[in-house]
């Protein structure tokens, strides 16, 4: 597989989602960054206790707990960019394949010299690491900012009103927390690729609303298996079971969470990744390159 034509292939789709892909996480931090600002306006800022506040902090000894505190509130900062992103993948994936064939602009994509093999990776991996990854990245952008405006609070605090806080900075330990979530991206790219493969698969094979061609058949086995079960009093749902226990992020034998540590959420999407993820993505993208290769389009 060519490497320039896969880079290519990832580029023309962002190309073709740029809008979205631009607009949603720029707006998404500009959120962020507005509402705290709305809020002072109209509230107003007492200084008084907010110094206060400062002078406690300097006068406390820091241990673990900051560390924790520190990771806790980056990862409240990332999961907007995460859940939203995760919509975005979701429409990505639905849309990816179905718009190519309703416009007919499949005719000029496939009269060039790429094959339906680089085609069908090329938007696996723009959606399933691309686009999660912009969404990163503008996260990034505000966990830094906000990393200069406490420098620069850490400052005047310092040499206006005597109030020392830079053994904040040394407890943190703001690199590790940040690679702990970047380090997330890839393995959670990998375990939900059977969801991704499925809705490429729907998207390749619907000739219209893909999004219900992906939903429905799941709830309607889901339905007819919970009656059968039900009538014939088994033990419980296989699939129901299947889809259940692959998609819970918490295991019940599970005790990454209890050791505290930050790469904790690394070490809970890793151990969900085994033979399932492997056998089923592949089969799913199998079938979407097939139908990719001999669905005739009208």
């Amino acid at each position: 597989m060519n490497v320039s034509t896969m880079k290519a292939s990832v580029k023309k789709e962002l190309w073709e989602f740029s809008g979205m892909l631009t607009w949603v996480p720029v707006a998404l931090a500009g959120i962020f960054i507005f509402i705290p600002l709305l809020i002072m306006l109209l509230n107003g800022v007492n200084m008084n206790t907010i110094l206060e506040v400062f002078k406690h902090l300097s006068e406390t000894q820091y241990g673990d707990e900051v560390e924790k505190v520190f990771f806790v509130s980056t990862i409240a900062l990332f999961v907007p960019f995460v859940l939203v992103g995760f919509i975005v993948q979701l429409y990505y994936f639905v849309t990816c394949l179905y718009d190519e064939r309703r416009d007919q602009s499949v005719m000029f994509w496939r009269s060039l010299p790429v094959s339906d093999t680089v085609t069908i990776a090329s938007k696996a991996l723009t959606g399933a690491v691309v686009i999660p990854a912009i969404f990163y990245s503008a996260a990034t952008v505000l966990f830094f900012i906000g990393l200069v405006l406490a420098f620069a609070a850490c400052v005047i605090l310092s040499i206006g009103f005597d109030i020392t806080l830079w053994g904040l900075w040394s407890s943190t330990n703001m690199i590790s927390v940040l690679a702990s979530i970047w380090l997330t991206l890839l393995p959670t790219a990998i375990w939900l690729l059977p969801l991704y493969a499925w809705l490429m698969l729907m998207s390749i094979y619907a000739k219209k609303a893909p999004f219900l061609w992906a939903v429905l058949p799941i709830v309607v086995l889901l339905i007819i298996e919970g009656i059968v079960v039900h009538y014939l009093h088994l033990s419980q749902p296989f699939f129901g079971h299947f889809i259940g226990d692959y998609f819970s992020i918490v295991s019940e034998n599970d005790t990454s969470f209890e050791n505290a540590s930050i790469f904790a959420p690394v070490l809970a999407v890793l151990a969900k990744i085994d033979y399932r993820t492997i056998i089923v993505s592949a089969a799913l993208l199998f079938a979407t390159y097939w139908f990719r290769v001999n669905k005739q389009e009208s």
